[in-house]
């Protein structure tokens, strides 16, 4: 039977021997063994040659240096397991799937997994060991499969079973006599819970022995009273307080207080926590970090304020789009008019030293009901314009989705350059990135890669054979794609992570924010650009259309001063490439070439026919890709983005916290705070749930809320007050917390 047992444990050298008093030998020279010295074990032929020999059992060690734990299930035939023990043993076995074999007994069992604990651990005849110990292996098979990884489950096992802490017990004041401290269990959300218990129908509440059920019961009275004699007298009124178990002594009702009483927070010391709760109210953001030898000037003002608007054409078409919008914001109009200027001059023009064309994958995040239909339907007023004179200019326009990377590909056969307006572009994103996404989402994605700098008179696109002829793709050359994608920031920051961010797709795009309210309705919405605009637009139209034509392309050149300061930009993002992890390594990857881009596409808007980048063009386009980086790496400096859902559920909760205790009593009362929570510096959770449940990661992981705060709880970051200081200071039955010294 020994063939049975797993090969990676056959193939280690921690083998040793034994006789029926099972203590380890040596298999090489007879001698003692120990399991903490490896020059005494052998490999594993070796140990069964010389137990074949001596009529000896075979054993495997764990040691630090193997990744492996053994969970065994006692059941002696000097002391039997009980029913409750078997039931036990019954349901480990069920979770742990993984190589299972009876002892040497026949009796008991030995599961085998990956995984380690932090120690032994020894409770109701479970023992489970990833060290220092050995086990007898018999091969005699209850589950003859492969040893699986399960540490996930080995933590929460040794949770449960690892010693639990004790204090002394010590008396203190009842609260409320016996019968208001039971009608208010009884009336409490576990209300039944408490009924059950006190009538011992525990097995009813899936309780696996009444012991279990003892000390929850215990844990509910102790809840609700700082004194242990009253929780005593209380439990002794129940149905399992009157079990003879009980009976003439306090002793298991007071082992199990001390380490109930063990696991209460201590009382908060409030005075202590305002001045640290205002420090958290009032902290400023951290500012955009700046390399010390950047030479790029910097618009004045804080990154957080308002863009003026770039000069030239993309400046007018954003005043015009802003101005007969139905709700005017700002950062819609940019997005559509810097969107539309490069939808139409991507594939004619091309920058100067980096021969790509201008066309730009914009991402506009905004809340729902703001007003981003606006930008779209400046767009199409500007269009219908001038579309009687110029009907070509129709050709610029792409479709608002793409079914796949062929589909994609396949439309630059009739349109080389166009722009697409992508509405929830952030679902768009989390679909063509996530493991699970189809071949064709997959072929958009890659698509979407290359395209970015494919438009330059250099680039080309097609040369796709399928075995369905239509499908076919032909080869087009500077295939220029802008996109002016719209999301809302919740659906885009929520599909972010590091691994997105180094794939490549989100440094190659322009984010531009609007976190403000919606605007009030505009009077005057739906105007008419006036007529030196629209022949403005209609110039550049006629020299893009010309240009496709003709098969032309124009370089857009740089004033002396904007390529220097495009240079020391330049250097600014070495810096930070040099210098940073590797999410903001990637951010700032593209920066340079979006903000050459940007610049001349400014250039080209200022002047079609003979385009310039100057100084003050490429200014405003490094401060605008500059916020655009702010927006993405803000989010993974705060941890609200790329440390997976634990760390979003951190930055969220503190983020919660910070703006609770900067609420003033009003904006408090709106999330349904208790009175007595409206002032001060004590965050009640039910603010917290109300707050968060909605948001991601919550949304979809309800126990996240409860998980993460422990978290914090345990870090010191906050502090949760005891049950008896909120009843005795609120007169309330709620959890609450405060900030902690380590926040």
């Amino acid at each position: 039977m020994r063939n049975n047992i797993p090969l990676e444990l056959r193939q280690l050298p921690q083998w040793v021997v034994a006789a029926a008093d099972k203590k380890p030998l040596d298999p090489k020279t007879g001698g003692a063994a120990s399991v903490t010295d490896s020059t005494t074990w052998a490999a594993f032929d070796v140990a069964c040659a010389y137990a074949d020999q001596y009529g000896l059992r075979v054993g495997f060690v764990l040691a630090e240096s193997d990744p492996y734990t053994i969970i065994d299930l006692d059941d002696k035939a000097e002391r039997p397991a009980t029913d409750e023990q078997k039931a036990r043993f019954a349901k480990i076995i069920e979770k742990f799937d993984s190589y299972t074999e009876r002892s040497q007994s026949g009796r008991g069992v030995h599961i085998v997994v990956r995984g380690k604990m932090p120690a032994g651990v020894h409770r109701d005849g479970v023992e489970v060991y990833s060290s220092a110990r050995y086990m007898i292996c018999t091969g005699d098979v209850v589950r003859n499969t492969p040893i699986a990884d399960y540490q996930q489950l080995l933590d929460v096992l040794y949770g449960e079973m690892k010693p639990a802490p004790q204090v002394e017990l010590e008396e203190r004041e009842e609260l409320q006599d016996d019968a208001g401290l039971v009608e208010m269990a009884m009336c409490a959300i576990n209300g039944d819970k408490f009924n059950l218990l006190c009538a011992g129908e525990w097995a009813a509440l899936g309780y696996e022995s009444a012991s279990e059920a003892d000390h929850a019961l215990l844990a509910i009275l102790a809840f609700y009273s700082p004194s242990n004699e009253q929780v005593k007298r209380l439990f002794r009124m129940s149905a399992l307080g009157k079990r003879d178990k009980h009976r003439g002594t306090d002793y298991r009702i007071d082992l199990a207080l001390r380490k109930i009483r063990a696991n209460e927070p201590v009382p908060v010391d409030l005075e202590a926590m305002e001045e640290l709760a205002a420090q958290v109210a009032t902290a400023p953001q951290a500012p955009i970090p700046t390399p010390s030898h950047s030479l790029a000037p910097r618009l004045e003002g804080p990154v957080t304020g308002e863009l003026p608007p770039p000069p030239g054409l993309v400046g007018e078409l954003a005043q015009y789009i802003y101005s007969s919008a139905i709700r005017p914001v700002p950062e819609v109009a940019l997005a559509a008019a810097l969107g539309l200027v490069a939808g139409v001059a991507g594939r004619t023009y091309y920058t100067s030293g980096l021969p790509t064309g201008l066309n730009l994958y914009l991402i506009l995040l905004a809340k729902t009901g703001i007003g981003k239909e606006g930008g779209k339907q400046g767009i199409n007023r500007l269009l219908s314009e001038i579309s009687p004179s110029i009907p070509t200019v129709s050709r610029f326009i792409g479709p608002t989705s793409f079914a796949s990377g062929q589909a994609l590909v396949k439309h630059f056969e009739e349109r080389p350059c166009f722009y697409s307006v992508l509405d929830e572009f952030g679902h768009t994103l989390k679909r063509i990135t996530t493991p699970k996404a189809s071949g064709a989402e997959q072929a958009l994605h890659s698509e979407l890669l290359a395209l970015y700098s494919r438009s330059g008179p250099d680039g080309f696109v097609g040369v796709q054979a399928y075995s369905d002829k239509e499908k076919n793709t032909a080869v087009v050359r500077a295939p220029s794609l802008t996109i002016i994608g719209e999301s809302t920031p919740e659906v885009f920051f929520g599909c972010l992570d590091s691994a997105l961010v180094q794939d490549g797709l989100v440094p190659r795009l322009l984010v531009i924010e609007y976190t403000g309210g919606r605007p009030p309705r505009n009077r005057y919405a739906g105007g008419k650009p006036d007529a030196t605009l629209v022949r403005r637009f209609a110039d550049l139209v006629t020299v893009a259309v010309h240009g496709e034509q003709n098969g032309s392309f124009a370089k857009v050149h740089l004033a002396a001063d904007a390529e220097a300061l495009l240079d020391a930009f330049d250097r600014e993002c070495d810096d930070h490439i040099n210098g940073g992890n590797a999410a903001e390594v990637q951010l700032w990857n593209r920066a340079h070439l979006n903000a050459l881009k940007v610049a001349s596409v400014i250039g080209v808007g200022c002047n079609p026919y003979q385009p310039l980048v100057t100084v003050e063009h490429a200014r405003w386009a490094v401060e605008f890709v500059r916020r655009s980086v702010h927006a993405v790496q803000s989010r993974f400096d705060k941890g609200e983005v790329g440390g997976g859902d634990g760390a979003k559920a951190e930055a969220a909760i503190r983020t919660a916290v910070a703006d609770f205790l900067a609420m003033p009593p009003e904006k408090r009362e709106t999330y349904k705070t208790p009175k007595a929570f409206q002032t001060g510096s004590v965050i009640p959770h039910s603010y917290l749930y109300a707050k968060l449940k909605r948001v991601q990661p919550f949304k979809d992981e309800r126990r996240l809320l409860d998980e993460t705060l422990k978290a914090l709880l345990e870090a010191g970051a906050l502090q949760q007050l005891p049950p008896q200081q909120v009843r005795e200071k609120f007169k309330l039955d709620t959890k609450a917390y405060c900030v902690g010294h380590s926040w």
